[in-house]
C-alpha cells in the first residue's frame, strides 16, 4: 500500500508540495478525496482555518478566535468542522488526502477517528502532519509510509523525492 508523509515546520511549504503532488495524482485518471485546511487571513492577519472537501469544494470554519468550541491555542473550534472533514474522509476515493494531521484536527473526535482510520486502512493516502505530532496511533501508522520533511530551503529537494515517491505509485 501506497503512501506519502509531509511534514516540516510552519510555512516551509508542506501544504504546497501535497497540492503539487494531488494535481499529479488527478492528471493521472485517480479520484482524490480529504481534507484540506487552509487559513484565512484578513487585512494580512490570520483570523482562523478553515477545512475544505478537496473533492467537491464545501467547506466549513475549523476554528476561528470568535467560535464557540475548545480552545486550540488563540483558537476555538467551530460547529459544522467535523461534519465536512468526516464527510470528506469517508467517500470512496483511490487516493485520500489529509491536509494537516495536527492539534485543531484532532481534537475532534470523529475527524481524529475518520483520519486515523484512512491512514491505518489499506488505500493509498497523502498525509501533511504537524511537526510536533506526538499522537502514537497516527505515528506508529505513518511509520510505513515514504515521508518527506520540508523546509524552506529543501523545497525543490522535496519536489524531486515526491515526484520519485510518485513513481513507485500504482492503485
Amino acid at each position: 500500500m501506497w503512501c506519502l508523509a509531509i511534514t516540516g515546520p510552519p510555512g516551509a511549504g508542506k501544504s504546497t508540495l501535497a497540492r503539487k503532488v494531488v494535481e499529479e495524482l488527478k492528471k493521472a485518471g485517480l479520484k482524490v478525496c480529504g481534507t484540506s485546511c487552509p487559513d484565512v487571513r484578513e487585512g494580512g492577519r490570520r483570523v482562523g482555518f478553515l477545512i475544505v472537501d478537496v473533492e467537491d469544494g464545501s467547506r466549513a470554519w475549523l476554528a476561528r478566535v470568535d467560535c464557540e468550541g475548545p480552545r486550540v491555542g488563540r483558537y476555538k473550534l467551530c460547529p459544522g468542522a467535523e461534519e465536512v472533514g468526516v464527510r470528506a474522509l469517508s467517500k470512496d476515493c483511490d487516493v485520500y488526502l489529509i491536509d494537516e494531521i495536527g492539534p485543531m484536527e484532532l481534537k475532534l473526535p470523529k475527524l481524529r477517528e475518520a483520519m486515523l482510520r484512512v491512514v491505518s486502512g489499506n488505500k493509498p493516502f497523502v498525509a501533511v502532519y504537524h511537526a510536533r505530532l506526538r499522537d502514537e496511533e497516527f505515528l506508529r501508522a505513518l511509520s510505513r509510509c515514504h515521508k518527506i520533511f520540508v523546509t524552506k530551503d529543501t523545497r525543490e529537494e522535496a519536489w524531486k523525492e515526491a515526484l520519485e515517491a510518485l513513481s513507485s505509485f500504482s492503485p
